[in-house]
């Protein structure tokens, strides 16, 4: 989550925001936005005062989000804000983000990685599958965990670790296997038994951390069956396994990949999640299907599509685009591979159909492709989501009473060409001219295609402040698709594919505005 603390800068008395980024998509409620952002905004951010500040060098290609402690103590800086990326390679680093120093302050490594050609990966995972999904931090008990991937005994494993945050030191007697076997007459069982399979199953949502458990999901390596949807819990403190949960038992499918947003989680510690194509009998198996979950990972509510067997056929995954909270209204945001967009009543989701659900909607946000990545501005006077149109467009829509408004409010022409962009939003709580849109983009036609940073207006779309194709000087490297870049305390970090992780910020020392002493996350 992220979590915020006013400092005073000395000799200026300026008040600001420090922002920790502890967990996937800012928050728990997945929103991919910092809404405590006092250095960037509209009003500085251009090509003149913006640009490239650093290049962290990293092994293996990196799709987990960059994560960052303020004010952490560590040997190496005495006291400095500290950002952590774990890679394909299973390589963990800590960088200081004080100095951006391209030195490690240190460096993990959590054993082989598992070789893509084993598990047969297409497209731009090339090379190793190591950390794939994003890990969380724990502050208070000074651990980042994570998920890991290798090669033990010659074949592919699981394993959770948990690192502690000064020293990379392994911490709680780990790494702990990662297993899982239900009963279930489904696909793959044994005798009655289904178990998790590393060669047919990856971990690409981002980890959860809440009810004092670490939640770990699972899908599967492009849709090759037989697979199903694993949701794991373990205690965080012992991490021994609490909990399990399979998506279709006594069917098949029903992965959860989530194009990597991590599992949400509301104030009460109700678990949200969304499985793909797969079996549906509102029973035991939830293929196509939001659904609501305890601590324990019972099914208390859900959401499915009437035409799930329709979505199910044809690979149109309703999840694509996993569920996003909006705390403000109360509702849940997702979508599909169809392009529909779902926004549906957190404690009345509705089961099958619209019917059931006091308030619900569907609606179609873009004309072509589907949904796989968004962010939100939570605000008081409408929420603003933000989705991109394959080829043709990127737009921001209002939320009024409970629905997504049917014309974007901002619409521009620069695009992306497949809607699998990193999407972030950073502003200063609801404050108007606050606001900034960054996207990542690349061009799918190709597997490893150079990748685009690009910061819009949040509230005008069409202007487009700037974009680091502008200059040689701010050349990203090779896109990471789905990767959401980290916005945090006026520096922007990007994870490519290119085994370097790019800093971007202000070129020169700018003068932070006066802020009232209360952050706008308060």
């Amino acid at each position: 989550m992220i979590k915020s603390v006013i400092v005073l800068l000395l000799g200026t008395g300026i008040l600001r925001a420090q922002v920790d980024v502890l967990t996937a998509n800012y928050s728990n409620s997945r929103s991919s936005a910092n809404l405590a952002e006092s250095l960037l905004s509209p009003a500085t951010v251009s090509p003149e005062t913006f640009g490239k500040l650093a290049s962290f060098p990293i092994a293996g290609q990196l799709y987990a989000q960059p994560l960052v402690v303020t004010g952490l103590p560590i040997a190496a800086c005495g006291t400095c804000d500290v950002v952590f990326v774990a890679t394909m390679q299973n390589n963990v680093y800590a960088f200081n983000a004080t100095t951006l120093d391209p030195t490690p302050l240190w460096i993990a490594k959590l054993g082989p990685p598992v070789a893509s050609s084993l598990l047969r990966f297409e497209g731009a995972v090339t090379g190793s599958v190591g950390v794939l999904g994003t890990p969380v931090i724990d502050r208070g008990r000074g651990l980042i965990y994570l998920l890991a991937e290798r090669m033990r005994s010659g074949k592919p494993a699981f394993e959770l670790h948990a690192l502690d945050l000064a020293t990379g030191n392994e911490q709680l007697n780990g790494p702990v296997d990662v297993t899982a076997t239900v009963d279930g007459s489904g696909d793959a069982n044994v005798n009655g038994r289904i178990t998790l399979d590393p060669l047919r199953h990856i971990q690409r949502p981002g980890l959860l951390a809440a009810n004092s458990r670490i939640y770990i999901a699972f899908g599967s390596i492009y849709d090759r069956k037989p697979y199903h949807g694993w949701v794991l819990a373990y205690d965080i403190d012992t991490l021994q396994q609490t909990a399990v949960f399979n998506a279709t038992p006594n069917g098949g499918l029903g992965g959860i990949w989530q194009s990597g947003r991590g599992l949400a989680a509301d104030s009460s510690g109700n678990i949200f999640l969304g499985t793909g194509n797969g079996d549906y009998d509102g029973l035991t198996n939830f293929g196509e299907t939001f659904l609501r979950m305890g601590s324990d990972l019972q099914v208390v509510d859900w959401f499915t599509p009437s035409d799930w067997q329709g979505l199910s056929d044809v690979d149109l995954d309703t999840a694509s685009l996993g569920p996003m909270l909006i705390p403000s209204i109360d509702m849940i945001l997702g979508g599909d591979k169809a392009g529909n967009g779902y926004l549906i009543d957190q404690s009345n989701m509705g089961h099958l159909g619209l019917t059931g659900a006091s308030v619900a909607q569907t609606f179609q946000p873009v004309e072509y492709g589907g949904l796989f990545n968004a962010a939100v501005w939570d605000r008081s006077d409408g929420p603003l989501v933000y989705f991109v149109d394959e080829g043709i467009s990127t737009s921001g829509f209002r939320i009024t009473n409970r629905q997504v408004e049917a014309s974007p409010f901002s619409i521009t022409e620069v695009t992306s060409d497949y809607p699998w962009q990193g999407t972030a939003i950073s502003a200063w709580g609801e404050t108007d001219g606050s606001g900034i849109l960054w996207l990542t983009v690349g061009d799918h036609d190709q597997a490893v295609a150079p990748g685009t940073l690009i910061a819009f207006n949040a509230q005008d779309l069409t202007q487009v402040l700037w974009t680091s194709d502008a200059s040689d000087r701010d050349s990203l490297g090779l896109f990471a698709k789905f990767t959401t870049p980290t916005v945090a305390n006026g520096l922007v970090f990007v994870p490519t594919a290119s085994g370097q992780l790019v800093v971007y910020g202000l070129l020169d020392p700018v003068t932070p505005r006066v802020r009232s002493i209360r952050s706008p996350l308060h």
